[in-house]
This record gives structure tokens, sequence and C-alpha cells, in this order.
């Protein structure tokens, strides 16, 4: 064991500084010209072909994206047509798949449930408009399982799953790497840099090993703020990882793992109506996220079966600040000037708790199947106000009120601060499931899968201050009376799911499913009828749907060509859908139904033994099936209205080649194109809040050396400026200078050096 620490503190001391003691890492080309076969996990009996799986799967290497310095989930999307993300800053971010989606991100809205559920490893980690931004994962693939996996992931996988499978220690093997990357944004931008280092320990042989991996960067601003001319989004990011595995017994294998993140960043927006990648902000705008998730899996050996046991803890803490300078002026004093320096706070104290227990069957047998239990019980409480300089004493002028104070009148949490709030959740979940596939003449495979669920929701609001009372302080009645809110919901089903592959030969699979996927109802937080004139429904049900698919994947020209394609209908039902009211609050209600069809492909072509493409895309046409009656006539949804922030049509394009050197020696040259189709915030533009998110194109490259235990790579991201939107909130305010775009970051080229050892 000392021998290890010391060869590991060796090691690590070579790779930091990234000199000449890396040991040589030959290279390893493909020396038969033919795609390698994929195995997964997605099926949860052990890894299976992807080819063999009915379901369509999008497996991702993640060389495929850290040769270009990329790696979070928008970046996994460009990859994957069916899969669209919404980003507005570092970790604030929406994922859709198959034209899901009835809203985009709303911060302040803890009950709006996400539809695609995003995993590390046997650890659920998704947070609608929220999902974390994990640069230290140490992945080995990324699998992507689009339409609804609720049998086997639950409520959150209503519109698919995305599972980032992480490398586990080796337990007889010491080795690591270090990556160093440099680059520079264009535009508005500058440098940017990021240190990445790895190493594998084996503590004890064949009993002990630890994968330690850390991470940190910093990325440039890149939106200017007209006010100071300064860039107000740079990113700072720090994050660890720590995995252990332990072979307690010949039968009994145990990973422990340790995720630490902090990210410090800003909000990619900017007015729509002023020059490009330009913003006006009178304070700081940030998104900070700190985040810790620890689990634990056992892996037992039961002889006839697996166990598999996961328990997941997840804390996290985000802030959420804004410059809200036109809402506080246009809304309280009627768009006078000056502009009120105004700052919109939403912070998140996040608590969840995760149990798995599954088992899978073992050998070769024409019955394979799982089964299981899980549970889940989180909180999460959000803090929201708005505090605003110089508001009390504008307010007690204004509105014939002398010494107004926010904080004596109106019960704000401070003064100088006009909205207050608590919205405060705790859930709990409990689902049973099972699966299982049989063979019929080692060519027909039959599968049925069931889950029995139940969650409970309780829900606790409060707010205060000027905007979030239910009456507001006067000189006649100098306090307020709040809002309070306490509710609970539960919900309760059944989530079937059946499916038939035929395996026509070890190259060429048909298959057809039809799946259930659900989502838990929730509780709404309080609209005041004498400010906002509705009665709100106090609470929401459950939605949803049936996914029924066909598909065909083939193996073709020995090998050096796949072709996957596949055609679904989703029918949605008792749409949980959000209505955003003038007064700017909102609810949720189950209104209406959603049809989603569509057909996707997936290639890839082993050209040479040097040369190799992959062509993927995907056409979408979601719409509202029959005109959708809100209550109130301004949101109606008419019939046909096509589904907001769902591109019509998507596409990916790689190519790759390499070319051999002296020795072991090659260069690698590689390029992706993706094109995302427009899409709207809205159905339609009868309801207000309608812009149009215009289509992009992104196109990045690179060109690699590698030699021994180095590797040194040129690359350019969004090397056309093509992609420019990520998102769009339209402008309700006469004073703001149009809508918010938030924007992805311009071109962007650098430097990256790997070292192995």
């Amino acid at each position: 064991m000392h021998q290890h620490l010391h060869r590991a503190i060796a090691a690590l001391s070579a790779g930091v500084t990234i000199t000449a003691l890396a040991e040589p890492v030959p290279a390893t080309p493909d020396a038969t010209g033919i795609i390698e076969r994929v195995e997964v996990t997605a099926t949860r009996t052990g890894a299976v072909d992807v080819q063999h799986v009915p379901a369509a799967i999008s497996v991702i290497k993640p060389e495929a994206l850290m040769k270009y310095g990329l790696g979070n989930l928008a970046d996994i999307a460009d990859l994957v047509p069916a899969m669209t993300v919404q980003q507005q800053g570092a970790g604030v971010n929406n994922v859709t798949m198959r034209g899901l989606v009835v809203r985009g991100i709303v911060p302040s809205e803890v009950q709006d449930a996400s539809l695609v559920a995003v995993y590390i490893d046997e650890m659920p980690v998704t947070l609608k408009s929220a999902n974390p931004d994990l640069k230290v994962l140490d992945l080995e693939r990324v699998e992507v399982l689009q339409g609804p996996q609720g049998t086997l992931f639950g409520a959150g996988a209503m519109a698919g799953t995305v599972r980032q499978i992480t490398r586990k220690p080796e337990l007889n093997d010491l080795f690591g790497t270090v990556e160093a990357v440099g680059s520079h944004t264009g535009g508005f931008g500058g440098t940017n840099h990021n240190l990445r280092g790895m190493i594998n320990i084996p503590v004890n042989d064949d009993v002990l090993a630890l994968r330690v991996t850390g991470y940190t960067g910093q990325d440039s601003g890149y939106i200017r703020n007209h006010v100071n001319g300064a860039t107000t989004n740079a990113v700072s990011t720090n994050q660890g990882r720590i995995a252990a595995r332990l072979r307690a017994s010949r039968d009994l294998l145990v990973d422990a793992s340790i995720t630490a993140s902090n990210i410090k960043g800003g909000i990619n927006d900017a007015y729509a109506d002023l020059a490009p990648f330009t913003t006006i902000a009178l304070l700081p705008q940030t998104s900070n996220d700190k985040l810790q998730l620890y689990n634990l899996t056992l892996n037992g050996d039961l002889g006839r079966a697996n166990l598999v046991s996961s328990t997941s803890y997840l804390h996290r803490d985000t802030l959420y600040v804004t410059s809200a300078q036109y809402p506080a002026t246009a809304f309280i004093f009627g768009g006078q000037p000056p502009l009120m320096r105004s700052a919109y706070r939403i912070g998140n104290a996040i608590e969840d708790f995760a149990q798995e227990l599954r088992l899978q069957s073992k050998g070769d047998g024409p019955l394979k199947w799982t089964a299981g239990a899980f549970y889940e019980q989180g909180k999460r409480d959000t803090r929201q106000d708005q505090p605003t300089e110089g508001f009390d004493a504008r307010y007690a002028a204004t509105r014939n009120f002398p010494g107004y104070d926010s904080a004596v009148h109106d019960q704000s949490f401070t003064s100088d601060n006009y909205f207050s709030g608590t919205q405060n959740t705790k859930s709990r979940q409990v689902a049973l499931f099972a699966e299982a596939t049989y063979t019929l003449w080692d060519q027909l495979d039959l599968t049925a899968g069931l889950r029995l669920f139940r969650g409970t929701q309780d829900f606790d609001l409060k707010f205060t201050g000027l905007f979030g009372n239910l009456v507001t302080a006067t000189p006649a009645v100098p306090t307020g009376q709040p809002e309070v809110s306490t509710s609970s919901a539960t919900s309760h089903g059944t989530n079937p799911r059946v499916a038939a592959a035929w395996r026509v030969d070890a190259d060429h699979t048909l298959y057809a499913s039809a799946g259930k996927g659900f989502r838990y109802g929730g509780n709404n937080q309080p609209v005041p009828f004498n400010f906002c004139g509705v009665h709100a429904p106090t609470t929401f049900a459950p939605d949803s749907l049936w996914n029924y698919e066909v598909g065909s994947k083939n193996s073709l020209l020995n090998r050096r060509l796949t072709v996957n394609a596949s055609a679904y209908l989703i029918d949605w039902d008792d749409v949980q859908v959000f209505n955003r009211l003038p007064c700017t609050y909102y609810f949720t209600q189950n209104a209406g139904k959603i049809r989603s069809k569509g057909i996707e492909l997936e290639t890839a072509f082993k050209l040479t033994r040097q040369a190799s493409i992959g062509v993927n895309a995907s056409y979408n046409h979601a719409s509202a099936r029959d005109t959708v009656m809100t209550g109130i006539p301004a949101q109606n949804i008419p019939a046909g209205s096509r589904v907001p922030y769902a591109p019509r049509f998507s596409a990916s394009a790689t190519a790759s080649y390499t070319i051999p050197l002296a020795g072991t020696d090659e260069i690698g040259l590689a390029a992706s194109y993706a094109y995302r189709g427009e899409a709207f915030t809205n159905f339609a533009a009868t309801q207000g809040s309608y812009a149009r998110i215009e289509s992009s194109n992104t196109l990045n490259a690179t060109v690699t050396y590698r030699t021994r235990g180095y590797e040194v790579g040129l690359f350019g991201t969004n090397l056309t400026n093509g992609a420019q939107v990520s998102d769009v909130t339209p402008n309700g305010i006469a004073i703001q200078p149009g809508n918010l775009v938030y924007l992805v970051r311009p071109r962007t080229v650098g430097l990256r050096v790997t070292a192995r050892f």
C-alpha cells in the first residue's frame, strides 16, 4: 500500500506540471475498420448491445465532446437531434425531447416538474429549469433514452432520460490524466482556461481502489453591460469528485462516490432592441450554484440473480439574481424615470434522498427480468424577494403614505423591498416496478413491464410585500395582509410498457413498443383575486401520455455502416398547462390534449480505417389536438397550435479522419455540425408572450496531434457564429428595450494539451 501511495504522489506531481515524466501510452487505431459494438445498461438487466434494445437510444462517448472543450447538457443535445436544451446561464436550463413541452424556464416555479430525467449512474439529479452543470464526472459514456421511460425510471422520465455513466476505479492499475485548455471567445468575450486532472489509485490490489477527479475553470463573459461597459456573465467553476470501489468479497462489489461543485456565474441575457450581445443591468446579475452528491451502490451476486442497492443524497443551494429595473419602475411607478435599482433574487435550498433496490436476473436463458422498489424523499425551500434602492421613500412620496417602510407596513424581508416570498415543499414517493423479456426461437424478444407508484407533496407558501400581500398596507390600515397557503396533493397509479423485438439476424433488429409516461400533480401558489381578477385552482392533477413506437436497427456492409430509424406517435392527456397572467402571477391547470409525432434517424459510416462520418436527424410535429379552454379567453390554446420551444427539424453531422505518422503517432481531424430549426415561446400569438427563437447552425472543428503519452489539440467552437439565441423571454413592459434574449457563447478558438501517466 505504501508503495502505491508513493507512486500516486509522484504521478500527481508529474501530471500537474505536464512534464516529460509522463509514461508513453500507445495510440490504438482501429485495425478492423468496422464500427465497434456498444453496450448499454438502460434496460437494467445488465450490459446489452444497444442494437438489440427495442428503443431509440443514442450513445455518446465523452471524447466526442471533450476534444472541442465541450461537455454540458446543451452540447450533448447538439449530437442528439430529438433533444433540445434552453439555457439562460450556468446550470439554468430546461431539457425537452420529442416536442413534449408547454413552457420554458421559470426559475421561481417550484411546481414545474421535469419531463426528462437526468441521472448520474444510479443517482437521479433532475431539477426542472436547473439541471446541474457538472464537468468533473469522468464519463465512460452518455446514454440518451428518447421517449417515455416511466416503467424503469419513474415520474421524471415522461419524455426521456439522460444517463451519465461514470468510469469506475480500476483495482490494480495506477494511472491518470491531466488536461489543460486555453481559449479565446470573440466579440465581447475574452480568455478562458480550465484544468482537469484524474488519478486512479489501487490502494489494495484486487480489493480497493480510488479514482479522484478535479476541475477548475474560468470562462469569460461575452454579454456587454451598456451601463458600465463590463461583461456580465463570466463563469467560475470548481468541482471535485472521489469514487471508491471495494471488492468486499467474491460476491459483493461496493461503489461509493462524493461529488462537490461550486459555480459562480452570470446570466446570458441581452435586450433585443440594443446592439447585439448588449444588456442593461443597474445591479450585478448572478447564478450561483453549490452542490454535493453522495452515492453508495452495492452489487451483490445471489447466485441466480444480482441484487443492486443504490442510496443517494443530494444537497444543493442556488441563487439566481437579475437586475429588474424595468418591472420595478413600470409596475409601481408607471414607467416614469428614474429607473429603480432593483434586484430580483430567487434562492433554493434543496435536499433529496433516494433509495432503490433492484433484483436482476443472471444467465443466458430465454427469460431476463428485473424487479425493484424505489423510495424518494425531498424538500425544497425557495426564497424570493426584490430589494429596490430608494423604494420606500419614493413610494411614500407618490402614494401619500408618509414614513412608509416595506418591512414594517407590508412585512417584507427588509426595508426597500416590494416583494418577499417563501415556497416550501416536502415530497415523498414510493414505487414498485418490474420488467421481463422472454426470447422465443432465439430471435423474438417479448417484453412487458409495470410500475406502481404513489407520491405526496406538502406545500407551504407565504408572500408579503407590496406585490405579495393579499391586501396591501394603507395609511388608514398600516399593516398589510400576507398571502398564506398550505395544501397537499397525492397522486397514484400504474405505468405499463410492452415491446417486441425481432432479431432478423445478428445485424438487423425490428421492434415495436407501447409505453405510458406520467408526471405527478402539485400545488399552485395562490393568485389574489382582488389583484388579478382570477379564481385559480389550488392544486392540479397528474398528467400522462402513451408513446407508440416502431423502429429498425441495422448494421450493414460488414458492420461498417449503422442505420437506425424510429417513428413514434405520442398522445398526452390532462396536460399541465401554464397560465401566465398580466398581473405577473401564474398558475397551472390540467387542460387539453397534445399529440406529438415524428421520425428519428441515426447513422454512422466507417468509410475506411481512418475515416468516419455520421448523420443524425429528427422531425417532430407536436400540437394541441383540440382547443384548450383555460377559463381565461386570452390564454386559450387554439386547436392545431404548435407546442412552444420544440423545433420541427433538427440534424447533426460528424466527420473524422486519422493520419498515421511514424510509430504510434497520428494526427486526428474532426468536425461536427448541428442544425436546429426555429421555435416559438408560446402556442399561439393570440396568447401573448409569443416570440420566435431563430434557427441555429453550430460548426465545431479540431486538429489533434497524438504522440506517446501526450495529446495536443487546436479546436474551434461555433466557428461561424451561426448559433446565437438559446431562449427568449417576450417583453411585456413598454419601457424595456425589447425582448430578453439569452445568447450562446460566440466563436471560441483554443488549445488543449493532455498528458497521460
